[in-house]
């Protein structure tokens, strides 16, 4: 053994993590811990300018000069709440209480999902004017849209599996239906080439090839669309046929549960104070505290959404700045220890 040997107290440290804002005098305004933090490293970077003197013909460093000195802070997080995604995300965080809504604005997309303006959705009623339309079943039972009710969205139904219900009700009337390919129907019309359109009422023998499906534009004018369906020596006649295209105006009456939205990259960059509370769990779990006095956030670089495994993670990073309102000591941040 060595004379001059010490004890060594070793560090395995775990931890809460605290974050408040900052009053005038550089004080926090009240801490709020942020949940599980895996990670949390202050890195501090100095700038150097070395000087090489010109007399002893070996250039070397006869000065070191620090033009900078700059501490970072990053944690990595687990709490995936709008308050701390929020401040992560240099947004603000609105609480919307729960509530019904009546007649909130949609537009028809024939066979494409349309979202609501709320999450977690319950007593949808979609509507085509003064015309209910018809919800998802089954496979068997004509439809006009499915509803992710948790997720605020509705899919309305291309016709391609099962035939549309009441989508076209209080459509406008065609007037003419030529068969051949393309099929031409005579129709005033707003919509352009790419568009759907679905169309009930047609009759004849083989009017359930165009009947309650969308069938997409291939050429429009004010009067006529062509439309991607072969009807070449089949019989279809005009019937009492009604339209639905795309850009009709639908409407949504449902309630929906209390929720939080987040805007990110709404705000300046915001100025905290930083605690750690941690504990050593090497040396019998004593405490390791850390204050940092001025903490300014950046907005995080990802937001992963989709892991393969494992509970998801995102990182919070920034400067810490100095703060001259820390009257003694370090302007930047102070550990206590018990060794």
């Amino acid at each position: 053994m060595s004379t001059w040997d010490r004890t060594s107290y070793y560090y395995s440290g775990q931890g809460v993590v605290l974050i408040g804002e900052r009053d005038s005098a550089g004080k926090p305004k009240g801490l709020v811990a942020v949940g599980n933090v895996p990670a949390l490293a202050i890195a501090i970077e100095t700038s150097v300018v070395e000087h090489k003197e010109s007399q002893s013909g070996q250039r070397g460093i006869d000065l070191r000069l620090t033009t900078e000195t700059k501490a970072t802070l990053t944690l990595t997080l687990e709490n995936f709440i709008a308050e701390v995604l929020a401040l992560a995300l240099r947004g603000g965080q609105t609480f919307k209480k729960a509530a019904s809504l009546t007649g909130e604005a949609l537009k028809l997309y024939n066979g494409k999902v349309l979202a609501l303006a709320n999450a977690k959705a319950s007593s949808l009623v979609v509507k085509r004017g003064a015309t209910t339309l018809t919800a998802y079943t089954n496979d068997a039972t004509p439809y006009d849209y499915k509803s992710n009710l948790d997720a605020g969205s509705i899919k309305m139904n291309d016709g391609a599996v099962t035939n549309l219900g009441v989508l076209t009700t209080g459509g406008t009337a065609p007037s003419a239906i030529t068969v051949g390919n393309p099929t031409v129907v005579t129709v005033a019309n707003t919509a352009v080439v790419g568009d759907y359109v679905a169309f009930s009422g047609f009759a004849g023998a083989d009017a359930g090839l165009i009947n309650l499906k969308a069938h997409k534009i291939t050429a429009a004018s004010a009067t006529q669309v062509s439309i991607d369906l072969d009807t070449t020596g089949k019989t279809i006649t005009l019937g009492t046929p009604l339209s639905a295209f795309d850009g009709v105006a639908l409407t949504a009456d449902y309630s929906y549960a209390a929720q939080y939205l987040v805007d990110a990259l709404t705000v300046s960059a915001p100025e905290r104070w930083l605690r750690f509370e941690g504990l050593n769990t090497t040396d019998g779990n004593n405490p390791v505290l850390l204050d940092v006095f001025k903490f300014s956030i950046d907005p995080m670089r990802e937001l992963a959404l989709i892991s393969a495994e494992g509970a998801a993670q995102f990182e919070m990073s920034g400067n810490v700045l100095a703060d001259p309102l820390q009257a003694s000591g370090s302007q930047y941040f102070r550990q206590t220890l018990l060794r």
